[in-house]
């Protein structure tokens, strides 16, 4: 008997020998992407539920998780922490700001988006952990729904185009500039990407994030899916190799960040047209704008002041003003529109008429 069990053992043993390089080899990286993805593991940048089965397609949930790990490590902030505190310094993917006087619930913002009873926007979330991600990383928009929009699709895979999309709405967090280059001249496939990728594909392959599929054409495979340490490796090399970086050590801090993002964001992107300044004036209380709008046949002007906190206040939707003057001290603002006088108290952004 003794002699039977021994012998069970023995090829039990053997079998689990046998296994055990077979289900090993499912949690490790491809050569090419192992010292990346060790690294990346090690300090911290790859959460938990994305670790091991590296080759698999990466889905929209898990990508969110991704995300919102890079941009916390980025601002130095936990996962939790960094969406609290996202949601309180900066607008959301409108451009609108959020308080507790929304919701009158007293909890966190983090509590919210996690909340398996709370419903947002998106309606086919995931109870448990990709729950709080997939809507921090929806409401900072970095990831869209699908359809309607009121559908996310979780555990979808994605294609190489999408995730372009997504790494370069999350850098933008950090780097508003543009970083595009010339695609249709090296990229054989580049009448296969999608029109609305394109500028973020020229974005990634400008940062050397993404790149050629390819050891010997210059192909971008736009529709080929996205697997778990490809996504790993290219939010690594954000993090190591883009201009703006916490290695790098130049990442502002998230309140100012908020500022800083909103005057670019009316430099360059107000509107579908190039902006010419009239006037500006950089303040203890934010920045003054009087912004021209011109080209591709429209034209429009605005006056802006930008607070520190990041929000907007529009001085005037309809005409940049003239005669700008800024007090010695910096609390207000007297401009002309259409022959009156006005004057903006930069403390609080309330404008009166003079008479």
């Amino acid at each position: 008997m003794k002699r039977i069990l021994s012998t069970l053992l023995s090829l039990s043993l053997l079998a689990g020998s046998c296994l055990t390089p077979a289900l090993a080899a499912e949690n490790v990286p491809s050569a090419w992407a192992k010292a990346e993805i060790d690294r990346a593991v090690e300090m911290g940048l790859v959460p938990e539920l994305v670790q091991g089965n590296w080759q698999q397609p990466i889905t929209r949930g898990e990508f969110a998780c991704l995300a919102i790990r890079y941009l916390a490590m980025e601002y130095g902030y936990t996962d939790e922490d960094f969406v609290n505190a996202y949601m309180n310094y900066c607008p959301d993917r409108n451009g609108e700001f959020w308080g507790e006087e929304d919701f009158g619930d007293g909890l966190s913002w983090w509590q919210r988006f996690s909340d398996n009873e709370g419903s947002f926007y998106l309606t086919d979330l995931p109870q448990g952990e990709q729950r709080g991600y997939i809507n921090a990383a929806y409401f900072i928009g970095i990831v869209n729904g699908k359809g309607d929009g009121s559908v996310y699709d979780p555990d979808g895979a994605i294609t190489r185009q999408e995730a372009a999309c997504m790494l370069a709405r999350s850098y933008e967090q950090l780097d508003p500039e543009d970083h595009r280059v010339a695609l249709y001249s090296d990229y054989t496939d580049y009448d296969t990407m999608a029109d609305w990728a394109k500028d973020d594909i020229a974005a990634m392959v400008g940062l050397d994030v993404m790149g050629s599929t390819s050891n010997t054409e210059m192909v971008f495979d736009p529709l080929g899916t996205y697997s778990r340490e490809q996504a790993v490796v290219t939010f690594l090399r954000l993090y190591e190799d883009a201009p703006v970086s916490r290695s790098k050590e130049n990442v502002a801090k998230l309140e100012d960040a908020a500022y800083e993002r909103a005057v670019w964001n009316a430099l360059h992107k107000l509107g579908i047209t190039d902006s010419q300044v009239q006037f500006r004036a950089d303040t203890q209380y934010g920045t003054v704008l009087a912004l021209n709008y011109s080209g591709m046949m429209q034209f429009y002007e605005t006056l802006l002041f930008i607070r520190r906190d990041g929000r907007t206040v529009t001085l005037s939707g309809q005409s940049a003003g003239a005669d700008w003057a800024v007090s010695e001290d910096e609390s207000t603002l007297t401009y002309t529109v259409d022959g009156k006088q006005y004057q903006a108290d930069l403390t609080t952004g309330q404008v009166t008429e003079r008479t």
